[in-house]
């Protein structure tokens, strides 16, 4: 009975802490680093973590692909209720996941640059 409860609290704590939470937070911050044109990325040189242009724009549209992949993965796929609705999932899920690994791979491609 307690291995019942503590799946089903994992399995609540991934859809509403990790998908609705974390993927909800991180694409409202995407859709507000896209309309400000600036972005913040942690680690880079001279203390100054905000990233303009270019490279702030394909920053913003990672987070905001990787919170939507979370929220679809996370939270929607699991309320699929028919195959249908779940490959739908599947290739909403496919398509941000390319999005994110393409901003990502820009983003390291220049990151001497970036700034």
């Amino acid at each position: 009975m307690a291995e019942r409860n503590t799946s089903r609290t994992r399995r609540k704590l991934k859809e509403y802490g990790l998908g609705l939470g974390v993927g909800g937070v991180s694409a409202v911050y995407g859709v507000y680093a896209l309309m400000s044109q600036h972005a913040w990325l942690p680690g880079l040189r001279g203390g100054n973590s905000a990233v303009t242009g270019a490279h702030g724009v394909a920053v913003a549209v990672a987070y905001l692909a990787g919170g939507l992949y979370l929220l679809c993965r996370h939270f929607l796929d699991p309320r699929a209720k028919t195959d249908l609705g779940r490959g739908e999932a599947y290739l909403a899920e496919t398509a941000l996941l390319v999005v994110l690994i393409g901003c990502l791979v820009y983003v390291l491609l220049r990151v001497g640059t970036a700034g």
